[in-house]
């Protein structure tokens, strides 16, 4: 029965020990990454689509590496040097690598667009571009 206790005891100590060390090195890698959907306040059925898409795709599948979904309206008055920070001419998703506070590195999504209509498209489209993103900038 000590036995029994005692290997249990190790069982728990080592997950335990395993997770802690998981979110250190997660931590200590540095930065993180943001999902930016920019649009304006009038957005039409395609814009919606495809907010819901990147949320539920951030959410479910890149959330635990560490990414953010952010929507942000670009015709608020804070919001608008975003404009001029990433070309933007009108709604667009950007990826964006963030160390130390400072973006390092950003992508834009621009042929999300053409699959606002088809989700599984545009997750396949997004999941591709995220994970070279991802893949190219470590």
């Amino acid at each position: 029965m000590t036995n029994k206790i005692l290997i249990i005891v190790f069982i728990i100590t080592a997950v335990f020990t395993g997770c802690t060390k998981q979110v250190e090195t997660k931590q200590t890698a540095g930065g993180k990454y943001v999902a930016y959907y920019f649009h304006p306040a009038a957005r039409c059925e395609s814009c919606l689509n495809l907010e819901s898409f990147l949320k539920e795709m951030i959410d479910k599948k890149y959330a635990k590496q560490g990414f953010e979904f952010k929507e942000v309206n670009i015709e608020d008055k804070e919001n608008q040097h975003y404009r001029k920070d990433y070309a933007l001419k009108f709604s667009s998703v950007i990826i964006s690598k963030i160390e130390s506070g400072k973006e390092t590195n950003s992508k834009n999504l621009d042929s999300v667009w053409s699959y606002t209509e088809n989700k599984e498209q545009f997750f396949k489209y997004s999941e591709r571009e995220i994970d070279n993103f991802i893949n190219n900038i470590k």
